[in-house]
């Protein structure tokens, strides 16, 4: 714990289920968040108020954007009053698009100093950080050429990568919603709705079938 700052602790963000193309995000505040006692964890055994958060495939753990901050209780205090007018009956849900909020909590905790570090969600693109780009058409590209060599008939490698696109829309609706993802023979795809980090390593996993 930094002893400048004994209430730190983090305020979080993740979106709901609640229908197609829908824009309803849970914004809360905590001590924990992606330790032991995590918050987020808490969430996925038991509903906030019936609401589900996305989840990641694997794990099963909400899919959430954090912001450590200074005073935990101040930041949340501060980020009720600034979306109180989309907020839904006074709980902790808020009629907003998941990246816009993101990106307005960013500024937003920045401009009343009280941001000390973000916590990617590891799908996100976080665009707003004016970071470089992989974009779709790079792993098209690279499909193709996979595609010319194996003659449509994919590798194990390549396989082990990829998901029936029946499932895929099924439990994983908003990155089905946005197209961030790549057609493969078969009914599989590919899911590329990830931070730049996370396709660097599918990029070059995909390149090294190629070799």
């Amino acid at each position: 714990m930094n002893e400048s700052y004994p209430n730190r602790g983090y305020i979080y963000i993740f979106k709901c289920i609640v229908g197609s193309g829908s824009c309803v995000c849970k914004i809360g505040k905590t001590k924990h968040f992606h330790d032991k006692n995590d918050r987020l964890e808490q969430h996925g055994r038991t509903l906030y108020y019936g609401f589900v958060p996305y989840t990641e495939f694997l794990s099963g753990s909400p899919i959430a954007t954090g912001f450590e901050v200074k005073d935990y209780n101040k930041a949340d205090r501060l980020v009720r009053k600034q979306f109180k007018d989309r907020q839904f009956a006074g709980i902790e849900i808020y009629n907003v698009d998941y990246d816009e909020a993101v990106e307005e909590l960013y500024n937003f905790l920045k401009n009343n100093d009280q941001f000390i570090n973000l916590i990617e969600d590891n799908y996100s693109q976080y665009s707003f950080l004016n970071k470089a780009k992989i974009s779709k058409k790079q792993f098209e590209d690279i499909k193709s050429e996979i595609l010319k060599k194996y003659k449509n008939k994919l590798p194990d490698e390549l396989l082990d990568m990829l998901r029936e696109k029946e499932e895929y829309e099924e439990n994983c609706r908003s990155h089905y919603v946005t197209g961030n993802y790549i057609d493969f023979p078969g009914n599989k795809v590919l899911d590329i709705h990830y931070n730049k980090p996370k396709r660097t390593e599918l990029l070059n996993k995909l390149k090294d079938i190629l070799k």
